[in-house]
């Protein structure tokens, strides 16, 4: 008897050790600097660490528009980043985001199984790791993650026990952490609100105290380098974005394009999470205000744009765990266990083998920068290689971080980039009268390159809009133009010219890359 009730303790804590590795194993994959934003954000941090605050409010580093006003939102960020970088370089930041998502998710886990069981939440959790793997980038995002799930979970813990309300008093104090790392932290005081509604429903006693940290919360928000503006940025970023963003797209309109199978995951699981209110509702007869508006709301967000899967994912995991918990018990609790641990292990050993990598195309366990990533950008140093340069949308981080930055000499050297993967930074109609038009028509790209007098092009050759194909098709047959360098993601022309012929006479070729 001793040994059974042992074993069945056991066994579900064994099982989401087994998930959380798994989790963790197709979160550790090489970092791709190339067409990431993490670059950009090292290089924030670094200009900000030696005072050059000019980063946090203008564009900066593109030659193009170098003073257009902007509002560095994830300044914080990029200083956290820009720090591990210094002291542990891309293998510690890599193990950092690691670690910072694992807990992310532990925190949403333990509040599922407060809620219902082990055995449910680890059910709920298994179709949510493909969701959640749609943002398995580095980003500033995966503070507000974690914020979130510290925030939701201080709340359900004041909730429950009012004498603790006096911790809520906490969350304006994190909030103005929140508002410095990402632009997300309106989602604070959204879970605020959202708490703060039920509790005027209900006459709670703690309506006056959450009244007051929602009203603390939203001042917190002012408190960044920005004041106002930085709480209305999340209101007012998307009106001068000119330029489509895959993330930023509807699930119906993006999975026509770029078919994936976390769509599909995703729709299903929608399907039970409605299912889930569906069957409480007519069980209890009620449901929860807050985590009704809540569900509500990161499932707008989800559907509107793929970006938000994760944060969707991270919340539907204990809201549909209590759903679920209140009306079912599981009568075979430790039989399903023993399945879902035996299914999590032959989950684990796929990883290991590689056999996912065709499902999850970061199945392959490593950490730290890509082999060869920085070969582009070291080529460019080694054979100073001058600008002004053109480059495509994608590769505008990666140019920021490894070209030559001294203060506003770096756009007078000709070195700074056309463009960067920040929409906001740039007017909207840069992208719809230049960037697109100067890709699509060659005629407009002369006109431009009169202007601009480009003498180098450093692309991104995985760029798949119809711009950017039709652009690297046409100028790898451009006489003009000679290609001098070309690894598995970048290619880097010289305009064929006085400045770089002893260049192109060493590595002139002639190529046709197969779309990848």
């Amino acid at each position: 008897m001793f040994k059974s009730i042992s074993l069945q303790k056991l066994l579900p804590i064994i099982a989401v050790a087994v998930l959380l590795t798994g989790y963790g194993l197709l979160l550790a994959h090489p970092i791709n600097l190339v067409t990431a934003d993490l670059g950009r954000h090292i290089k924030n941090g670094e200009m900000i660490w030696q005072g050059n605050f000019e980063v946090l409010k203008t564009n900066f580093y593109s030659y193009t528009y170098p003073d257009f006003p902007t509002t560095n939102h994830h300044w914080l960020s990029g200083l956290v980043f820009y720090g591990l970088w210094q002291l542990v370089g891309f293998k510690g930041i890599d193990i950092f985001f690691i670690l910072t998502s694992l807990a992310t998710l532990l925190i949403f886990f333990r509040i599922a199984v407060a809620r219902s069981s082990s055995t449910i939440a680890t059910l709920i959790t298994l179709p949510l790791i493909p969701i959640l793997l749609e943002r398995n980038e580095v980003r500033p995002e995966i503070f507000s993650y974690l914020f979130a799930g510290i925030f939701f979970w201080l709340i359900l813990k004041v909730k429950d026990n009012h004498i603790l309300s006096k911790y809520l008093l906490i969350l304006p104090f994190l909030q103005i952490i929140w508002t410095n790392l990402h632009i997300y932290f309106f989602v604070g005081p959204v879970l605020i609100g959202a708490f703060l509604v039920e509790a005027l429903t209900k006459k709670s006693i703690l309506t006056r105290k959450m009244s007051l940290v929602f009203l603390l919360s939203i001042i917190a928000t002012t408190l960044t380098p920005f004041g106002l503006k930085s709480t209305l940025a999340p209101l007012t970023i998307f009106k001068n974005f000119g330029y489509r963003l895959v993330e930023n797209q509807p699930v119906w309109f993006i999975e026509k394009i770029l078919p994936n199978l976390s769509f599909s995951i995703f729709k299903l699981f929608f399907i039970f999470f409605v299912l889930s209110f569906v069957v409480r509702y007519a069980k209890t007869k009620n449901l929860p205000i807050a985590e009704t508006i809540l569900a509500l709301g990161f499932s707008l967000a989800a559907w509107f744009a793929i970006r938000n899967f994760a944060i969707f994912g991270l919340f539907a995991l204990p809201i549909m765990a209590n759903n679920i918990g209140l009306n079912i018990k599981p009568k075979n609790g430790f039989k399903i266990t023993v399945a879902v641990l035996a299914f999590l292990i032959v989950f684990f050993l796929a990883i290991l083998s590689g056999e996912l990598k065709k499902i999850f195309p970061y199945s392959e366990f490593s950490i730290g920068l890509e082999k060869g990533n920085l070969a582009a950008a070291e080529f460019i140093k080694k054979e100073n290689i001058q600008g002004p340069i053109f480059n495509n949308y994608d590769i505008g981080g990666y140019l920021i971080y490894s070209l030559p930055t001294k203060e506003r000499v770096y756009p007078e050297l000709g070195r700074g980039v056309f463009v960067d993967n920040r929409p906001e930074a740039y007017p909207a109609s840069f992208f719809q009268e230049t960037l697109i038009p100067i890709q699509e028509d060659e005629k407009t790209w002369n006109e431009k390159n009169a202007i601009y007098k480009f003498n180098a092009i450093i692309f991104s050759y995985r760029d798949y809009t119809p711009w950017g194909q039709t652009f690297f098709t046409r100028i790898l047959q451009d006489p003009e133009w000679k290609t001098v360098f070309t690894d598995n993601r970048v290619v880097i022309l010289l305009k064929n010219n006085e400045l770089n012929k002893d260049t192109i006479a060493k590595y002139g070729k002639s190529i046709s890359i197969k779309k990848q």
